[in-house]
């Protein structure tokens, strides 16, 4: 069979990206604070789009004019003997100039011991010479991007990772955990052991010595790192006030050792970091401003709402448009350019119309499956995935993944980003995936707890345990949760709980 050139027609279907397709895509990827950025930038590119706001105060300003001049008007009219008669009219034109509240971190690397045990500080005011859009726009990595990446890495499910979040909320500008486990078990629906866990857990985070609770607890922490923790350092540290006024007299004396050793175990406390923090910087990356709004009415159903408030309404200059046109009826190329911006204009109100919707709707959906949550906690979070809002919401799996990415939900719990919600879950022996592993986990977890050294659960018996409920989870399974968790082997486990019964052996063993 010979082959020969030939020309054919076809017909067929194909989905182009074109520009439009891909600034809508874009449009719809992002926050509220990024897209009020590339709207600024719309509006200053495009002449044709004008600000709500603006139109109403221009509206604002003509009611303003109109009833001067009507003023103006009946008073001309009236015999008036002064020339100079001035109307005793005032116009309210003033405007709150105040700063809004923010708060700088400041670090004091120059700090020397003596005068941070004694209280005092170097740093000079936070606000002087400090650009904070200059800032978050380093290609350096802030200490909540690196804590994060950690978080990420050690806490494996969605409540774990909303409690450390919440947790770093807390972090102050030196590295010191200063918030209350107790308020944020309470605020999450989370028992307050679970929060005090991985809080200890978030301890050993880098920097070291970061979430330490107090000044003694930050030093320990490093030298318990650095393996430089014992019974004399342990009694120093108890006593920090009298190394910070140079009593050394009375240390010698509790601590029962020379003056050579003294020296050398204050020389390792001054080899620690008071503030572990300030070796990155604390500016955080983005200020989080929430996407969508979750409020419980009276009737006791949750309301979901767009935040609305950060970003700029924007309309078409119709009068503007209008003018121009008429100005221009005998220059083609004007009225091309017109052209390009009033379809450029249009389609980027339609795109924010067609993001709102589409965020509400998908937030409703996460709200309406995730309901047992808000009512009682963190520990009621079902198995979602990004298939069950998809099929709920009529839209494609890629369309949730855009819209849940980098997008945050004030609710009456707290500040969650959206894609928080979505967890995995196991399979009931009915064939039901009605068990997510956020409360599988849970179970493993207080089971352990309440263990007795005479009753030590092994893998196998929390797996049976699990399918006398009527959750299938192998095995192997169970031991990759609990290595999740940071739990041991029930062998550590049963060894731990036996020295912990001889308490006396075990302190002679943890100072030899």
């Amino acid at each position: 069979m010979a082959v020969t050139p030939k020309l054919e027609i076809k017909q067929s279907q194909s989905l182009l990206m074109t520009p439009q397709l891909r600034q809508a895509i874009s449009i719809l990827q992002m926050n509220n604070l990024e897209l009020s950025t590339a709207i600024e930038n719309e509006l200053n590119n495009n002449p044709l789009l004008e600000r709500e706001e603006d139109v109403v105060k221009d509206i604002e300003n003509q009611k303003d004019e109109q009833s001067i001049d009507d003023y103006d008007s009946v008073t001309n009219t009236t015999e008036i003997e002064e020339e100079n008669f001035t109307p005793d009219v005032e116009i309210d034109n003033s405007f709150d100039d105040s700063d809004s509240d923010r708060e700088g971190y400041t670090t004091n690397d120059g700090t020397s011991w003596q005068d941070y045990l004694a209280g005092k500080s170097k740093s000079s005011n936070p606000d002087e010479e400090y650009d904070y859009f200059e800032q978050r726009l380093a290609h350096e990595k802030s200490l909540y991007e690196i804590i994060e990446e950690q978080i990420s890495l050690n806490f494996s499910h969605a409540a774990e990772r909303i409690i450390a979040h919440r947790l770093l909320e807390q972090l102050d500008a030196s590295g010191y955990f200063l918030g209350s486990v107790t308020a944020i078990a309470q605020n999450l629906g989370a028992q307050e052991t679970r929060v005090e866990e991985i809080l200890q857990r978030m301890k050993g985070f880098e920097p070291s010595g970061i979430f330490a609770q107090s000044l003694k607890e930050c030093i320990k922490i490093q030298l318990e790192d650095q393996n430089q923790y014992d019974k004399t350092m342990a009694v120093l540290l108890e006593n920090l006030e009298l190394l910070g006024s140079k009593d050394y007299k009375t240390l010698k004396k509790k601590t029962n050792i020379d003056d050579e050793t003294l020296a050398e175990l204050i020389k390792k406390i001054r080899g620690t970091n008071p503030k572990p923090a300030t070796i990155y910087s604390t500016v955080k990356p983005t200020y989080i401003i929430p996407d969508v709004r979750v409020t419980k009415t009276r009737f006791g159903n949750y309301q979901v709402e767009l935040n609305n408030d950060s970003l700029p309404r924007v309309l078409i200059n119709q009068r503007y448009l209008s003018e121009i046109k008429k100005q221009s009826l005998n220059n083609k190329q004007t009225q091309k350019y017109l052209k390009t911006q009033l379809n450029s204009a249009n389609f980027l109100v339609k795109a924010m119309h067609q993001r709102a919707t589409t965020i509400l709707k998908v937030a409703e959906a996460i709200v309406n499956a995730q309901y047992d949550f808000f009512e009682h906690g963190i520990d009621y979070l079902k198995p979602l995935s990004l298939k069950d809002i998809a099929d709920t919401a009529e839209l494609h799996e890629s369309t949730i993944s855009r819209v849940t990415n980098n997008k945050y939900m004030a609710t009456p719990r707290g500040l969650f980003e959206l894609k928080y919600f979505f967890s995995g879950g196991a399979l009931s022996y009915k064939g039901e995936e009605n068990t997510s592993t956020t409360a599988i986990k849970h179970k493993i977890k207080n089971w352990i707890e309440n263990e007795t050294p005479q009753k030590i659960l092994s893998d196998d018996d929390i797996s049976e345990k699990l399918a006398i409920e009527g959750i299938k989870v192998a095995r192997r399974t169970v031991a990759k949760y609990r290595e999740q968790m940071g739990i041991a082997t029930s062998s550590e486990r049963k060894r731990n709980k036996r020295q912990i019964l001889s308490p006396s052996k075990q302190n002679a063993r943890s100072f030899s």
